[in-house]
């Protein structure tokens, strides 16, 4: 009867675990819905915010030219982040853009959008993100919001960011609506842009994807997207 009880109990502290990488599960399903919150700042022009837990400030400015046959944008962000399941503050220093040449409507030349993570501070050795353009969706999400696809690299990790529409208005005018976060193939969180402010859907706590999908969250939110209108 004891070894049946311990069987039980051994089961149960599982299946959270089980749950959380059931990728028959949808990932809204599994995951915390968390709001952006808005908080003081080391300044006027780097604000904080809280992601439950998760406590950051950012700054971001983006560049662009239009002249009549080159277009150019970039985007450059300096984001910090802290947790009590932190070590300390991560840094990050985030930089990339995206630039054609076009005449009478044909490109003959094109920068295809490329944004990267340099990391310091708390962060583990091997963090590095990047985010490019993605050309897998299908020609109705292509035409619902632009394609991208990112990376993260974590604590021997590997995370997955790809634009999907998460909740909110199921159009963005050109802007990203969100995206989702996924780790070996299964869906692990993601973040909606689409609303007022930003919604960010987590692992459980105590999950050991928990802090990274934070992150994701965090870069993928501050990012001026050189591809937006105007």
């Amino acid at each position: 009867m004891k070894a049946v009880i311990a069987i039980v109990a051994a089961a149960l502290c599982l299946a959270p675990a089980a749950v959380a990488q059931d990728a028959g599960v949808p990932f809204r399903d599994r995951t915390e819905r968390v709001s952006l919150e808005g908080r003081r700042g080391p300044s006027l022009f780097r604000p904080g915010f809280a992601i439950g837990e998760y406590v950051g400030s950012s700054s971001a400015r983006s560049s662009g030219t239009a002249m009549p046959f080159r277009r150019s944008a970039h985007a450059r962000t300096s984001l910090s982040l802290t947790a009590p399941s932190l070590p300390g503050e991560i840094e990050a220093e985030c930089e990339g853009g995206e630039a054609r040449t076009q005449i009478l409507g044909i490109t003959f030349e094109r920068a295809d959008l490329a944004y990267n993570c340099a990391f310091s501070g708390a962060a583990p050795a091997d963090a590095a993100f990047t985010l490019a353009l993605s050309r897998h969706g299908n020609w109705l999400q292509r035409m619902q919001q632009p394609q991208r696809a990112g990376e993260l690299r974590w604590n021997g990790q590997v995370y997955r960011a790809e634009t999907r529409y998460v909740e909110g208005l199921p159009w963005g005018g050109g802007n990203v609506l969100g995206y989702v976060f996924s780790r070996d193939g299964v869906d692990i969180g993601g973040v909606a842009l689409s609303g007022m402010r930003p919604t960010f859907y987590l692992p459980p706590a105590g999950s050991a994807d928990r802090d990274a999908a934070a992150l994701l969250g965090a870069i993928l939110f501050t990012f001026q997207d050189p591809g937006r209108p105007g």
